[in-house]
């Protein structure tokens, strides 16, 4: 398997679609078949499992690679647990060597961390958990001979401390059978607090090695946010039961997922630019950054009429450009770039023909009649960006306090600054209730007033790309879909069949198009 992940990281000598790789794979799953696992398990077999589970999650394009990979991370999880230093906190049971103790600790938890990401991404019960295992954390000493800000230790310390802070924790939020929203919030704002290894936080320019774990690293984070907030996300744009505006109880996951999906596409454009030929080779970025895109797509197909239609719109103009810059070097780019194209262009479609007031089936009901007695001098738009003297009434229950009193500042943040985007990209257009005395031109968006006080000044988005502003419209189409079909053993094709009307979805934690990994 060691063999097969190098093939594909070998810039020099190896094309990014060479058949060697494949090929080392299915050796390796023969020499698994040559011994019998389950009765002649040891530490060498237990690692072959985890790079080839590592092999279908982060580089194969099969259709299955991902239910394949759940598949082995059971029976790896169970292996794991029978043999002598993993269940042992200090090994003082086994006669097994100080040294080899360390191995066994650093692959078990490596195996907790990966079996944590696999289950949040696919929906599905963990193999293991920390509650009922009894292993010490590995002692995460620098490489011998490396420089020690270049070490491995850190980014392996800091997957191990994640796991324990922000994935094990997500586990076990969204398993239980009514989810407190408060508990949620909280857990957000602790996951966004968790720092980054130090080395990767200072300002110094950082190294290849330093750059790949930084780009690992961020998106790792990024999923898990994005898997907290998704079932939430779901059922706060999945039909007209209840009207979307900023005082929806589950308004804070739209926005945690539009900032997480912008970042995530954001993280992945910069490491392309950096290190476009090995980046183009690891297929799980490109997987991260589509599904980071499909969601925002989503957003601004239903709720258009929010502050965070102008700025999806350039994040979505972002991914577009990122995937046809990479078509020539990344296969996975080719594939999905007529999807992406189609994707966008009916996202933006659905924001302009909204703004010339025509219907929308997927539009949300958004306008209520649920604005306080100090806010009785605002008036209230309408769709095309016309004022009214008294909006929609609705007979669902309204939610009268600020959805984001408790949560983190950089989603306040986040609001603050994707009103700065519209203005700049519509400054001629009639004011509306984003401001504070409806004197600051910005497109309609209803209830999402004012803009939050924050304490904080540095920006949580990602700074705007320098294509996203086009001239006459809203970052239009710069020209057909590419006709590259995809192939239908492709994981990615199941995506060709969204649906993004009404009452299409479900918020069952199933949704495929958003298994961020």
């Amino acid at each position: 398997m060691i063999l097969a992940v190098g093939c594909l990281v070998d810039l020099h000598k190896r094309a990014p679609d060479s058949p060697d790789a494949e090929q080392y794979h299915q050796y390796a799953r023969a020499s698994l078949c040559e011994i019998p696992v389950m009765e002649e398990t040891n530490v060498e077999t237990i690692t072959a499992l985890f790079y080839e589970i590592w092999y279908l999650l982060v580089f194969s394009d099969k259709k299955k690679a991902a239910g394949y990979a759940w598949g082995l991370m059971g029976m790896t999880a169970k292996l794991a647990q029978s043999v002598s230093g993993f269940q042992y906190r200090n090994g003082g049971n086994s006669k097994v060597i100080p040294e080899e103790v360390e191995k066994r600790r650093s692959l078990f938890w490596e195996l907790l961390y990966l079996d944590a990401r696999l289950s949040l991404s696919l929906g599905r019960p963990p193999s293991l958990s920390i509650r009922y295992m009894d292993c010490q954390r590995p002692s995460y000493l620098p490489d011998h001979g490396c420089d020690p800000a270049e070490s491995l230790h850190y980014y392996q310390e800091w997957k191990h401390s994640c796991y324990l802070e922000c994935l094990a924790p997500v586990l076990d939020l969204i398993s239980e059978p009514s989810i407190n929203y408060n508990k949620v919030i909280a857990l957000d704002t602790k996951i966004r607090d968790f720092a980054f290894p130090t080395p990767l936080r200072s300002g110094a320019p950082l190294s290849h090695t330093l750059i790949m774990q930084k780009a690992s690293l961020s998106t790792a984070l990024e999923a898990v946010l994005l898997q907290l907030h998704r079932t939430f996300f779901t059922r706060a744009l999945s039909g007209p039961e209840e009207a979307f505006n900023r005082r929806h109880k589950y308004a804070p996951s739209v926005v945690a997922v539009f900032l997480s999906a912008s970042r995530m596409i954001a993280t992945v454009q910069d490491l392309y630019h950096r290190e476009p030929h090995l980046t183009a080779r690891i297929l799980g970025y490109w997987s991260n950054a589509f599904s980071a895109a499909v969601a925002l797509c989503l957003l601004v197909s239903r709720a258009p009429f929010t502050c965070l239609s102008p700025a999806v719109l350039q994040e979505l103009e972002r991914a577009r450009m990122l995937f046809n810059s990479a078509k020539d070097m990344c296969p996975r780019a080719l594939q999905v770039i007529p999807i992406l194209e189609t994707m966008v262009d009916k996202a933006n479609n659905i924001y302009n023909r909204w703004v010339d007031g025509q219907e929308i089936q997927t539009v949300l009901q958004h306008v209520v009649n649920d604005y306080h007695e100090t806010d009785r001098h605002l008036p209230i738009t309408s769709a095309a960006g016309e004022f009214t003297e008294q909006g929609f009434t609705s007979s669902n229950p309204v939610h009268t306090t600020d959805s984001f009193t408790y949560t983190h500042w950089s989603l306040a943040q986040c609001i603050v600054e994707v009103h700065q985007r519209a203005k700049t990209l519509f400054p001629q257009r009639k004011p509306c209730q984003c401001s504070v005395a409806v004197t600051v031109p910005c497109p309609p968006s209803h209830f999402w007033s004012p803009p939050p006080t924050i304490q904080q000044a540095s920006p949580v988005l990602p700074d705007l790309y320098s294509g996203s502003f086009q001239v006459g419209g809203v970052l239009p189409s710069t020209g057909p879909a590419i006709p590259s079909p995809l192939s239908p053993t492709s994981k990615m094709a199941l995506v060709d069949t969204i649906n993004f009307e009404l009452g299409a979805l479900n918020s069952s934690g199933d949704q495929n198009w958003m298994a961020f990994f």
